[in-house]
């Protein structure tokens, strides 16, 4: 086989396949005798069908069975000797390119590939990007002590539904003339009045009690797609369409009861006698905020960073190729309109990502072996230390380690988690950032926007 490359843009060529019979004839020689050794036909003992017949049922498939499997192969070896960093895959563009399957000889093929730009990337503390911080006050400790006692209160029955209540029951799919739809979707679930977002909807359950019956938006009364589909006990494609009200027959009214402040909160929240009163109290549940935020403060640093070195790179990228790769490889038929949408946010991510993997390549931050099977171990005994189960020890705990790796998902996983904490460190001690702190309001939106 015989390939030659057209460049036809900066970061766009046109990859040309020669296949002359000798590249695939041996090979679907091989396979049709091997099919002629089974094959059954009327008239003939099995393995004794003529070549001719052979050829004639399954001949034509299994040429382009091997064809197809060659180019596959041959276009992937190119890629990787020559280093081309493709984007995508290659994209066939045969118009004009005619082949005869029927009576096969010299075959000819094209392919459009787009590449990665090379590009270089300097940091200097001049990137000027700051660690946001959350400044946990006095209001916030006090919404986590209020969530905490609810969290270790208990529940009783209330007579009717008031802001702060619970109501289990039955939601039930309707018809389009509001009766129950035989045959409609069905389920017990809970609703928490007071984590509905829509006033209106809320204000439905007030004073309502077991034996009511309410007609909501099931899309008010949950938080997406997937929360609903668990409320209705189905899959997510059952209620991606589901339109108009539902019926919610109440069954219960639970109400919670929030535990004091007290020594028997402090127990269940830090351990038995490890807090013993509420000014040390208050004071752990800061610390703990502070060490949460920090995780997400740590997260959102990156981001920014990322977002920095991406509008100062200035990447360039094939967009006519890649929008031409995604109408032809999307799932589903795109129109030009929706492609044009989508685009401009695949490239951005795109741009962070060969960034990312510019930067781990030239700081060497690529996770090891080691490190994966040194994470590995930690996170099989924190599984058996969040449950209080004692952490196997040797050769058991590599052995669980070992599994887990065993698991593509898994290991991707896993080396994202450890090339990612290796990204933040190394862009805390190159840019040297100053920390920066703020109310949580003023936290959360940057984060919607980072």
């Amino acid at each position: 086989m015989n390939i030659e490359r057209e460049e036809t843009g900066t970061l766009t060529a046109t990859l040309k396949l020669k296949l002359d019979p000798s590249d695939y004839a041996p090979a679907v020689e091989k396979v049709l005798k091997e099919q002629r050794k089974t094959a059954a036909w009327p008239g003939f003992r099995p393995g004794q069908v003529p070549m001719t017949i052979i050829k004639k049922r399954i001949g034509k498939s299994v040429l382009v069975n091997e064809v197809e499997r060659l180019i596959d192969e041959k276009l992937r070896n190119y890629i990787e000797e020559n280093q081309l960093r493709v984007l995508g895959q290659p994209l066939p563009s045969n118009e004009g390119v005619k082949n005869d399957w029927d009576t096969p000889g010299e075959f000819n093929f094209r392919y459009e590939v787009g590449m990665a730009p090379a590009f270089d990337v300097e940091m200097s503390d001049k990137l000027g990007v700051e660690i946001p911080l959350v400044d946990v006050d006095d209001a916030l400790v006090d919404k986590e002590v209020a969530d905490l006692r609810r969290r270790f209160g208990t529940l009783s029955d209330a007579g009717t539904a008031g802001k702060h209540d619970m109501v289990i029951g039955d939601l039930i799919e309707l018809d389009g003339t509001g009766e129950i739809k035989a045959g409609g979707l069905m389920n017990r679930t809970t609703i928490t009045v007071e984590e509905l977002e829509d006033e209106g909807t809320k204000a439905l359950f007030i004073g309502k009690a077991a034996g009511d019956t309410v007609q909501v938006d099931p899309h008010k009364v949950s938080k997406g797609h997937d929360d609903l589909a668990k409320m209705l006990g189905v899959d997510h494609d059952a209620v991606h369409d589901l339109q108009g009200d539902m019926l919610f027959r109440i069954a219960e009214v639970k109400r919670m009861q929030p535990l004091e402040v007290g020594p028997e909160l402090f127990d269940r929240v830090f351990g038995k006698d490890v807090v013993a009163d509420e000014a040390t109290f208050r004071s752990k549940v800061k610390e703990g905020m502070e060490g949460m935020f920090l995780q997400d403060s740590e997260r959102m640093f990156k981001r920014l960073v990322m977002r920095a070195l991406v509008e100062k790179a200035n990447i360039e990228l094939p967009d006519g190729f890649l929008k031409r790769w995604i109408a032809a490889t999307s799932e589903k038929p795109i129109t030009p309109e929706e492609l044009e949408r989508g685009y401009e946010g695949y490239a951005e991510g795109l741009r962070k990502q060969l960034l990312e993997d510019r930067i781990v390549e030239k700081y060497g931050l690529e996770a090891k072996g080691e490190e994966l099977n040194e994470f590995a171990k930690r996170y099989v005994a924190d599984q058996f230390t969040q449950y209080g189960i004692p952490v196997p020890e040797g050769d058991k705990l590599q052995e669980m380690a070992g599994r887990m790796l065993g698991d593509r998902d898994q290991i991707k996983k896993i080396r994202d988690t450890i090339v990612d904490r290796k990204l933040t460190a190394h862009f805390k001690a190159m840019l040297s950032p100053t920390e920066k702190r703020m109310a949580f309001d003023d936290f959360v939106n940057l984060a919607r926007t980072a």
